[in-house]
């Protein structure tokens, strides 16, 4: 099932002043990210581990990402919450069993590992990611 918080994905619209702020306030330095770190092309990002779990800061190349469109709706701000699932089948099915609905049909696979996301709906406006590394 669920093994522990993965990430904590933050939407910014300057991932370098983004960066600069969280290295500062959090005394981590950042490991930038490239576009095959992400489910979906456009979007680039930077990761600071603070004891096993990360903060994701994200921003968005492009008018027509999922994160371009939450910041445009919402500003800055928690974008989404990952959660490292040992069988991505398995404790899908068994999220779905328990009433939430995902985003996508299938999860989306790459170097990152596995992935779906939770509508927001499903968990009270807040979108979880699923993601077996």
């Amino acid at each position: 099932m669920i093994k522990r918080i993965y990430s904590v994905n933050i939407a910014v619209k300057d991932l370098d002043e983004a960066v600069a702020r969280y290295e500062s306030a959090l005394g981590v330095k950042a490991e930038h990210l490239q576009e095959a770190d992400f489910a979906f092309p456009g979007l680039v990002g930077a990761k600071l581990n603070v004891n096993g779990v990360y903060i994701t800061l994200i921003g968005s190349k492009t008018g027509n990402t999922s994160v371009a469109s939450f910041l445009e709706r919402r500003g800055e701000g928690v974008f989404l919450v990952s959660f490292e699932v040992d069988s991505m089948e398995e404790d899908s099915a068994a999220l779905k069993e328990k009433g939430l609905v995902f985003l996508l049909e299938q999860p989306v696979r790459g170097e990152f590992g596995a992935v779906n996301f939770v509508h927001p709906k499903s968990m009270h406006g807040v979108q979880l990611e699923i993601i077996q590394p």
